[in-house]
C-alpha cells in the first residue's frame, strides 16, 4: 500500500497520483511491490523542522527517509513489508529543478544531453528513488556506498523514465 500525503503548501506543484504511480513502478523494480510506504509531500518549513529534530541539522533539505523495519526483515506470509516514510520538500524540488535542471549524473543515466528540461515532478521522482533506496538500507556516506547507491539511482531512474513514456 502506498499512501501519499500532500500538505497544502505542496498541492500547487504536482499531482500526488503521479507520485503514487511512479512509486508503484519503483517498488516493482526493486522487488518490493508488496511493501507499505508513506510519502509526504511538504515544504521547506516542515522538512527543516524534521531535519532539526531527527538529524540535528537546522536547515531545509530535499528528502528525508524514516525506515520502519530492518533492511533484511522479511514479513510473515501474507503481511506487507512496512518500508517506512519518505518526506520530500516539493518547494526544494521545484527550486532544484529550475536552478540546476537534471543532475549531470542523472542525464547520463537517461542518455540525455546536458540542459534537457527537468520538471518538478521529475526531480520529486528522483528524490523518491533516493529516499526509497535509503529505506532499503542503502547509504552514501562512504565512497563505496555512494558508488553503489548512485548506480542504483541511475538504473532505477532510467527504468522509470523509459517506462513512463509508455505507461504514465
Amino acid at each position: 500500500m502506498i499512501d501519499v500525503y500532500t500538505r497544502p503548501s505542496a498541492r500547487a506543484h504536482l499531482d500526488p497520483r503521479t507520485i503514487r504511480r511512479r512509486c508503484t513502478k519503483l517498488l516493482e523494480l526493486v522487488g518490493r511491490s508488496d511493501a507499505e510506504i508513506a510519502i509526504v509531500l511538504t515544504d521547506d518549513v516542515e522538512i527543516r523542522a524534521l531535519n532539526g529534530t531527527y538529524r540535528q541539522k537546522d536547515k531545509a533539505t530535499d528528502v528525508l527517509s524514516f525506515p520502519q523495519s530492518a533492511p533484511d526483515f522479511e514479513p510473515p506470509l501474507g503481511m506487507a513489508l512496512p518500508l517506512g516514510d519518505v518526506v520530500i520538500s516539493v518547494e526544494t524540488a521545484a527550486r532544484q529543478a529550475s536552478k540546476d535542471g537534471c543532475l549531470p549524473r542523472v542525464e547520463a543515466a537517461l542518455g540525455r544531453s546536458e540542459g534537457h528540461p527537468w520538471s518538478t515532478v521529475d526531480e520529486t521522482t528522483f528524490l523518491l528513488v533516493h529516499g526509497v533506496l535509503h529505506l532499503l538500507g542503502h547509504d552514501h556516506m562512504e565512497p563505496e556506498e555512494r558508488a553503489v547507491m548512485e548506480a542504483l539511482e541511475h538504473q532505477l531512474i532510467a527504468d522509470l523514465f523509459s517506462r513512463r513514456r509508455r505507461t504514465v
